[in-house]
């Protein structure tokens, strides 16, 4: 009968493990990085049109052309986000994602209708800024978790299936 050695196990099960760790991709979850790789995208748009938004010259964007196509970009490119599938481990950043591209949605459509209406309305603006705020805090609260941050002033409601489960400072709204 052939004698065992106890090393030629150990390394028989060292190089089978080693050899399992490099084939499964060093163990790397593909739709992981895939998604990371997309939010971080979104990311450097997101701050391309900020800073495109930041070097408009209000006294000759009068109408407000420059201002609205930015935000139709933004608009576009928040609803594409919300349609990213999230990996497991960030399950709740998808509720803040539809969170985000919805109050975007509603912002952009208020800006549009200020201005394309003759009379400045107080209400039509004030409503368009606190709906592009609401989505950036949305948006902010998406980065940090990325990030491995809970955002402070994050309050997650344990999902029941009626609601999306995260609200903000702003009271979910």
């Amino acid at each position: 009968m052939k004698k065992i050695s106890i090393k030629r196990v150990y390394r028989t099960v060292t190089v089978a493990l080693m050899l399992s760790w490099v084939l499964s991709g060093c163990g790397k979850d593909a739709a992981l990085e895939e998604y990371k790789e997309s939010m971080e995208n979104y990311y450097d748009q997101v701050a391309e049109i900020d800073a495109g938004i930041n070097s408009i010259d209000p006294q000759t964007d009068i109408d407000g052309t420059q201002l609205l196509g930015y935000l139709d970009r933004l608009d576009a490119l928040t609803s594409d986000m919300s349609q990213l599938k999230v990996p497991e481990q960030f399950k709740i950043v998808e509720g803040l994602a539809i969170e985000a591209s919805d109050n975007m949605s509603k912002s952009v459509i208020l800006y549009h209708q200020l201005y394309d209406n003759v009379e400045y309305n107080e209400d039509v603006a004030s409503g368009a800024y606190e709906y592009y705020e609401r989505a950036n805090l949305r948006i902010r609260y998406i980065r940090e978790i990325l990030h491995g941050e809970m955002p402070e002033d994050l309050v997650v409601v344990p999902d029941d299936g009626t609601d999306g489960g995260a609200e903000g400072s702003d009271n979910g709204e």
